[in-house]
């Protein structure tokens, strides 16, 4: 047995203590890097999954909320266009009724015939002879009433100024059988033909009869505007007309109308109903689709009478959304239609029995996450597989240097864990913090690896949806103002408008309490009340066409030429010869065509005697002996429009006497099924009320009986009543 020397045995526990330490360590370094590895993984995974997942939820309640808020905000901007062609078609009837009853007030005018002209340009107003009608002939009587009726056209030319640009007719026709309209035919060329054809045009003449006409039967059923189903038109389009009689002497006489085309009707209300690629559409009562931006499927506008509720076995999600939009509900559903799955978000159309629905796939928002999550969780693969790579590289290495590198190895392995775990452990920690909504957490890491690539792709994900939150609060931002501004011209107008009761206390002869509820933040309805030459009340309420600013701006310019009129006016209660000069006034640069119903009261204070005259205004009310009954009006015309003359009447009131002045308002007030409240209601109203003999306390008590009826309905139109009583003098 060879005995090893000093030396021999210290080598040898030199080399066993080397062998054993760098056992350890490499034992160490390996277990070092495996945990490394581990981590790196599970942390890249929680880091995506956390992404994906806290963006998703965050994104799809947006996009429903904001579906959801544009939905409900573009039915109301439908509503609006739906009950102004409504007003638009009521005007007509009102105007073919005063024309076919007032025939002194107008002259014969005759218009081009279809048989006897070549061509006939849009925006041209004619007549058309139905075959029926030339078959039997025109006597004079009806030749007189023609020779009337064609006034219709002083009607239709400045309100189809607000049409252009849309395929539209606008006509009355007649149950004698002849028919007035004016069409308006697009075109970049000037003014085209009505005629698509030669061959259309001769089948017009020889055919056309508006009796036959579908808009026809169904608006002679009715008395108040309604929208037909869709039919083909003369010219082969799908269209649909809202119509409604008109009535002469003898009672029904025809029936008016405005036509649009579905695929103008559509380009007018819905082409830009949402920004991104979807689906907008319109269903009636039947649950049939109006009009829609699609062209084909079950969402496409037919004439078959095709309805949507009845398609449960084919498309259930959206049959039972269809019954849903029927039943005038407002919600934002999930449904799945030609295999897709779409967010559908609907509400009723107000004032009308349709209701308007949009659809966007949900692909289209869930797309951008989606793309977020594959392109982090790739990133992170990319990143293990170069962990992986490392890993291997560093066992072989250090198998070949094993002891010259066992000290440095070990060093070297704990400084390539804290390098490589650092940049993780920062990317998790600032996910966290831009899931949480610090969007201006940058991510400083400069590894030159597919880890600092991915800290550039979540820098420029956190800079996107900063700009995303920043578009959402500027967008709030200008919803805030512009409500702003509303509440300052609203405040503007009330200013404008006498507020301080009793506004002349120092007078005994009378006593006045007047009260406004705008429609709008700004409405076009004003009152006004003031005392001239020291012995005349004067008395103004008036209802300005439309709502909004331009109505308060119009108002305004109103108030002041009349007031100015009556002021500068010698003898205050020569009424007819004040209106006729501001209306020529007012009548001067009116190019928006906008007109104001007036009625003007005038109390002389020394002995009662009240003139009043009225232009288009709502009848007022006296109260004489404890009951209210209208006070005659002659016939007039509105403020703004045509230069004619006005009436004025008087009469004398005994002390105690009270007269009720109010707009349209509060007449045309609505329930929830759309029911007026009517002149004769005011009038019983008034009548149950009639033992307040204060002003100030009878109007909230009206308005209080107005809200009591409409039960919950929103208010349509500006609400403005003004009280006077006449208290004679007082004795000295």
């Amino acid at each position: 047995m060879v005995k090893l020397s000093i030396r021999g045995r210290v080598l040898l526990l030199l080399l066993a203590s080397v062998l054993i330490t760098l056992m350890a360590v490499g034992g160490l370094a390996f277990y070092a890097l495996y945990t490394t590895k581990t981590t790196m993984m599970a942390q890249g995974d929680a880091m995506g999954q956390l992404l994906a997942e806290s963006l998703g939820g965050k994104v799809e309640g947006e996009a429903k909320e904001n579906l959801r808020e544009m939905t409900r905000i573009k039915a109301q901007h439908l509503s609006r266009e739906l009950l102004m062609l409504k007003k638009d078609v009521t005007y007509m009837a009102d105007a073919m009724h005063t024309i076919l009853t007032s025939p002194e007030q107008y002259r014969p005018r005759k218009l081009p015939e279809t048989r006897q002209e070549a061509d006939i340009l849009s925006e041209t107003v004619y007549i058309h002879y139905s075959p029926d009608l030339q078959s039997r002939g025109i006597n004079e009587a009806l030749q007189r009433e023609i020779d009337l009726a064609g006034n219709f056209a002083e009607v239709l030319e400045p309100l189809s100024k607000y049409y252009r640009g849309y395929r539209t007719s606008m006509y009355a026709g007649s149950r004698e059988g002849y028919f007035i309209c004016l069409d308006i035919v697009p075109s970049e060329q000037g003014r085209a033909s009505i005629y698509p054809s030669p061959e259309l045009r001769q089948n017009f003449i020889d055919t056309f009869d508006p009796r036959e006409r579908f808009w026809y039967k169904q608006g002679e059923q009715t008395n108040k505007p309604i929208f037909s189903d869709i039919y083909r038109g003369a010219e082969g389009k799908l269209d649909v007309t809202c119509a409604m009689p008109y009535y002469d002497a003898d009672g029904f006489a025809g029936v008016v109308g405005i036509s649009y085309s579905v695929e103008d009707l559509y380009r007018t209300f819905l082409s830009d109903a949402i920004k991104q690629k979807g689906i907008s559409f319109v269903l009636d009562c039947h649950g049939r689709v109006v009009f829609s931006s699609e062209d084909e499927g079950i969402l496409a506008a037919r004439l078959d009478g095709f309805d949507i509720r009845e398609q449960s076995a084919a498309e259930p999600d959206i049959a039972a959304a269809a019954r849903r939009m029927v039943a005038a509900e407002s919600d934002v559903v999930s449904v799945n239609m030609n295999g897709k799955t779409y967010y559908l978000a609907f509400a009723p159309l107000e004032g009308t029995i349709w209701s308007f629905g949009t659809m966007i796939e949900a692909q289209n928002v869930m797309t951008p996450v989606e793309q977020v999550k594959d392109a982090v969780l790739q990133k992170m693969s990319d990143l293990q597989v170069v962990a992986q790579s490392i890993f291997d590289r560093f066992i072989w290495r250090s198998a070949l240097l094993l002891i010259p590198l066992a000290l440095l190895l070990f060093y070297i392995s704990g400084l390539m864990a804290g390098r490589l775990t650092r940049p993780i452990l920062q990317l998790v920690e600032g996910v966290k913090e831009i899931a949480a909504g610090n969007f201006d957490r940058k991510l400083h890491i400069s590894t030159g690896d597919e880890i600092e690539k991915l800290a550039v792709s979540v820098n420029s994900m956190s800079e996107d949806l900063k700009l995303y939150t920043e578009n959402l609060a500027q967008v709030a931002a200008e919803k805030e103002r512009s409500r702003t501004e509303l509440e300052v011209a609203a405040q503007i107008q009330q200013d404008m408008l006498p507020s301080t009761f009793p506004p002349f206390p120092e007078r005994q002869e009378f006593s006045i309490y007047a009260l406004m509820q705008p429609a709008r933040d700004v409405g076009g309805d004003f009152y006004d009340f003031y005392i001239v030459q020291d012995n005349y009340l004067v008395v103004t309420i008036a209802d300005v066409s439309g709502k909004g600013i331009p109505a308060a701006l119009f108002m305004a310019k109103c108030q002041s030429v009349l007031k100015s009129y009556i002021v500068g006016e010698k003898c205050p209660e020569n009424l007819g010869a004040i209106l006729e000069r501001a209306n020529k006034d007012i009548c001067q640069n009116n190019e928006a065509a906008m007109f104001v119903t007036v009625l003007v009261g005038v109390l002389d204070l020394r002995n009662g005697h009240f003139t009043y005259a009225h232009c288009g205004h709502c009848p007022p009310l006296l109260q004489h002996e404890g009951r209210y009954e209208f006070l005659p009006l002659p016939k007039s015309y509105v403020l703004g429009l045509w230069e004619r003359p006005y009436v004025q009447k008087s009469m004398d009131l005994t002390p105690g006497d009270m007269i009720f002045l109010y707009t349209d308002g509060v007449s045309e007030a609505m329930d929830v099924d759309g029911n007026l409240f009517t002149e004769p209601r005011i009038r019983d109203t008034l009548n149950n009320l009639s033992a307040e003999r204060q002003p100030e306390k009878l109007l909230p008590q009206m308005l209080a009986a107005i809200r009591q009826y409409a039960g919950g309905e929103e208010q349509s139109d500006d609400i403005t009543m003004v009280g006077l009583r006449y208290d004679g003098q007082s004795e000295k």
